[in-house]
Order: C-alpha cells, then sequence, then structure tokens
C-alpha cells in the first residue's frame, strides 16, 4: 500500500495530526510511560485519521475540528484495540507483543480507559461537544459488536446476517463515522455529500473486515499476528460460512463441532483452511469485498475528478487488496 501517494493532498495536514497524537498522549511519569511509549513506536497505518481527513479535504475543506476529529477517533480506535488484544488473549500485533501479554490484563484495560479519559481532553469548543453523540456511538458500537461475535461464536452461528451484523459493529462502523465526521467538521458539506461519505465509509469498512476474515486463514501472508486465530476463538468468518454452507448437514455438523472444540491441533486447524481454498471459497469472499468496494466507489460519483477523490479510492482498493 503506497501511503505516501494516498496521503499526498492531505500530508501537512497529516504531518500536523501525528504531532498533535504524540502530545496527546504526553508521558506522565512512572511505568505508564513505558507503556505510552510501546503504542507510539508500534505506529499503525493510521487509516481512520487517513479516511476522516481526506473526506474532510473532498467535502469542503480540513479545519481544526477535523483534526480534533481524527486525534479522538485514532485514540477510540488505539484503545478499543487493547481492549480486544485483553478478550482474545492475544499476545502480538502488528509483529509486537501487545500490552497484555508484557503488562498483564489489569493494566491494559486501565490503559485503555486511560486513552477514552484523553479523548475528552481534546474537545474545545461547543461545535465539538455536539459531536458527541457520534463518538458516543463508536463508544457504544465496538463493545457492541464484541458481545455479540461472542454470543455468535458461543452458539457457532454460520448465518450471512449475523455475520454481516458483527461486522457492521465491530469495523464498518469506525470507518463509517470517520468519514462522516470528516463531512460534517469540513466547510459548509450538504447532508447529502455527508451521507454520501458516511455510506463510503461504511462499505470501505465491511471491505476492509472481509479482507482481515480471508488474512487470517491465509497462511502464505505475514498479517504480524498467528493465522487461523479466528478458528482458535471459534469465530466463523464469511469464507467458512460460504464453505458451510455448500455442505450437507452431517458434514456441517462435524465441522461446527470441531470449530466449538476450546482446543485444537494446529494440523486440523490447516487441513480445514486448505479445504476453504480448495473449494474456492476465499476466491468467493473476495468477490465481496470487491462488491463492497464498488458500492463505496458508487458513493463518490457526485464529486469532480480531483487528487483527494483519487486518493480515497486508491485507499479503498489497496485496503481491499491487502496482504497485511
Amino acid at each position: 500500500m503506497d501511503l505516501k501517494n494516498i496521503t499526498y493532498p492531505i500530508r501537512e495536514y497529516l504531518d500536523l495530526f501525528n504531532n498533535r497524537f504524540y502530545e496527546s498522549i504526553s508521558m506522565e511519569g512512572f511505568f505508564v510511560d513505558e507503556i505510552t511509549q510501546h503504542v507510539l513506536n508500534k505506529n499503525g497505518k493510521r487509516i481512520r485519521p487517513i479516511v476522516n481527513l481526506l473526506s474532510a479535504k473532498l467535502a469542503g475543506g480540513i479545519t481544526s475540528q477535523t483534526i480534533r476529529c481524527a486525534l479522538i477517533l485514532e485514540l477510540l480506535h488505539t484503545a478499543s484495540l487493547i481492549h480486544d488484544d485483553v478478550i482474545d488473549q492475544g499476545q502480538q500485533r502488528r509483529g509486537e507483543p501487545t500490552i497484555n501479554s508484557i503488562w498483564g490484563n489489569n493494566t491494559a484495560i486501565l490503559f485503555g480507559d486511560y486513552l477514552y479519559g484523553k479523548c475528552l481532553e481534546i474537545m474545545e469548543t461547543e461545535s465539538d461537544f455536539k459531536l458527541l453523540p457520534y463518538f458516543a456511538k463508536i463508544g457504544r458500537e465496538l463493545p457492541l459488536g464484541e458481545l455479540l461475535q461472542k454470543e455468535v461464536s458461543e452458539k457457532l452461528d454460520y448465518s450471512e446476517e449475523t455475520y454481516f451484523k458483527v461486522i457492521s459493529k465491530k469495523t464498518a462502523a469506525l470507518l463509517e463515522v470517520s468519514a462522516e465526521l470528516g463531512a460534517i467538521s469540513s466547510t459548509g458539506a450538504s447532508i447529502e455529500v455527508i451521507n454520501n461519505l458516511k455510506t463510503f465509509g461504511f462499505y470501505m469498512g465491511l471491505a476492509f473486515q472481509v479482507r482481515d476474515d480471508i488474512l487470517d486463514l491465509s497462511p502464505e501472508f505475514d498479517t504480524g499476528k498467528p493465522f487461523g486465530n479466528d478458528i482458535l476463538e471459534k469465530k466463523i468468518t464469511l469464507p467458512l460460512i460460504y464453505m458451510l454452507n455448500d455442505l450437507d448437514e452431517r458434514e456441517r455438523n462435524k465441522i461446527l463441532n470441531f470449530i466449538g472444540q476450546d482446543s485444537k491441533k494446529e494440523k486440523e486447524i490447516l487441513s480445514l483452511i486448505h479445504r476453504i481454498n480448495e473449494g474456492g471459497y476465499y476466491v468467493k469472499a473476495e468477490e465481496k469485498v470487491l462488491s463492497f468496494c464498488r458500492l463505496a466507489e458508487i458513493q463518490l460519483d457526485q464529486f469532480a475528478q480531483s487528487d483527494t477523490k483519487s486518493s480515497l479510492i486508491e485507499l479503498l482498493y489497496s485496503l481491499a487488496k491487502r496482504t497485511n
């Protein structure tokens, strides 16, 4: 993914964001500084702030409020990942040890809560506080998605409807709000423009998550975390759903019983992954990713051609085709 090219139209604003982000989780003293440095060193792709800034520029222009929105969105995202690692007992993220694996679950949860608190510090103006319902939506939808995922895993629910409901909350909601707040915080965007960018972000989020689920079942890609993790955690994702729907009841129940086991041998996981691949279910899931990309791209039809529009489209398809 050529992020340097994608972010070219917003390069000065992204630099400002990065500087402000480092300042926003400034050093507090004692071992919290070590955790903060660990978070800053991991330095992810910053997809949500990039979507936020590009959307604002496309909608009318980036403002100081846009930068504050980008900061809050990235803090919310970072905190949610820290909490997710505790829930999933994750040991690695982006190829680096997780906070919970180094400092323990209690510390990780508290540090995530600390980042949530930092979000409130960033708000400066009355118009910022008017955006609280949008941030509250994220604060609600992310854990709700995790709770729904837990129920789905326990019930071994393999319906497409339930799967898309889960990822709409877990992933799409954050990218949807990132694009929406970009438009709202810009200069003079119409309701139509705001809704178009909101929908763009939603479909981008669906494409992003389905691709992520494909990568989890693809040992040939280096994603920075163990492959087959979803199967270990009893999560039934789209490629597996497609396969289960093609099986007779006896064979389907056999696989569901395996997914429901608390401990699984790596050889058995690899065998199931190979079966999914051989059946063409990865390809079918990839087609779904591209269909979401097309639905997202349609939302930008009303905008004149520009470097910013091209960057959003390039980012969309880069996320859909990424290998890590």
